[in-house]
């Protein structure tokens, strides 16, 4: 199987005194420190704002994705530091209340806007002192953008692209099933008897059928020699177990309250003086679950929120990175690459 040993390195020159020599790794550690990571610990997984210490943050989600990714990438012999630079920054573009920011941004911008290209900005323009971004290789930035690649049940790979691309997109599907119905079982929106027998079928809790996926996929991969999961009678009950989540739980969870707060949040953002010389749907990306919820209780309280209620949310960093740059979210902002060749890594 093809493992990725090339890269087209960085957008801007640097000089380290101590450098990881893998370039993979150096991003990994990268991502593990920069602000939009530990941001990750308050932004939704499924369920808003979670009382239960247990239940799944996008920080928590990101460390499935990364173990279940670490795996698929050992046993198929990849390119390990790539798959597991990807996962941790796969979601770190995302918006608060995670879906629903999304399509809040896509409708105030007229035009698509979706977290993976979300994540590749933050990435390049929102991290760092005045934006400069974390200068990630661009195979780890092309990984962020290609790790969620339809909208569709059915699971899509791409030959044209690595495979370690491939590898983490289906960590992110594997992780967040089981997860999201581990977490939909422990908020009452599903009983244990309600879950049909495609479900139970791939095992009796989440590492049972995390496990029984993954060997499933891993099987089908090395037969192909690319990473690939479609014709198993075992992918067919993942799929199924997909489309039963969809349908029984994410559009079970009432969003009217979040949506009217989320359009609070922004409102607040785009009309405060402080911001006027930023972008607003940059700063909202920025923003965690925890601080637009205080915005809406400030808002609901007293018909207003200002810069004293925000105090201490760290948006200082935000207004000086974001201050007279025109970020455009919905571009992934990758040019800078094409023209370049692309390197062994020694």
């Amino acid at each position: 199987m093809k493992k990725l040993t090339h890269t087209k390195g960085r957008r801007h020159p640097e000089s380290y005194p101590i450098k990881i020599k893998d370039p993979f790794l150096e991003d990994f550690t990268r991502i593990l420190h920069c602000k939009s990571y530990r941001r990750l610990a308050d932004k939704t997984q499924v369920i808003s704002l979670p009382r239960n210490v247990y239940t799944r943050t996008r920080l928590t989600h990101t460390g499935e994705v990364l173990a279940i990714a670490t795996t698929i990438s050992e046993h198929l012999n990849l390119n390990t530091s790539l798959c597991q630079a990807i996962s941790a920054a796969h979601d770190i573009g995302h918006t608060p209340y995670g879906h629903l920011g999304e399509e809040m941004l896509t409708k105030i911008l007229n035009k698509p806007f979706n977290h993976p290209i979300g994540s590749v900005v933050v990435a390049q323009h929102l991290e760092k002192d005045h934006g400069k971004g974390l200068n990630l290789t661009f195979e780890t930035l092309q990984g962020i953008l290609h790790h969620s690649r339809t909208n569709s049940i059915d699971l899509h790979t791409d030959p044209n692209l690595p495979n370690e691309y491939s590898a983490v997109m289906f960590a992110d599907k594997i992780a967040y099933t089981f997860s999201d119905l581990n977490d939909a079982m422990r908020y009452k929106f599903l009983n244990p008897q309600d879950l049909p027998d495609f479900i139970t079928s791939l095992g009796q809790n989440q590492d049972q059928r995390t496990y029984k996926v993954l060997q499933a996929l891993i099987q089908e991969s090395k037969l192909k020699q690319r990473v690939e999961f479609k014709d198993s009678p075992i992918y067919q009950n993942f799929k199924k177990t997909r489309t039963f989540l969809y349908k029984k739980v994410y559009k079970a969870i009432d969003h009217s309250i979040k949506k009217v707060i989320l359009e609070k949040a922004y409102e607040f953002l785009s009309t405060e003086p402080k911001f006027k010389h930023a972008t607003p749907e940059a700063a909202f990306l920025m923003l965690t679950d925890k601080q637009v919820d205080i915005l809406g209780r400030a808002i609901n309280e007293k018909g207003k929120c200002t810069m004293q209620d925000i105090k201490g949310f760290g948006f200082s960093d935000s207004i000086a990175i974001l201050k007279n740059k025109n970020i455009d979210i919905t571009n992934p902002d990758l040019d800078w690459a094409d023209e370049r060749e692309s390197k062994e890594i020694k």
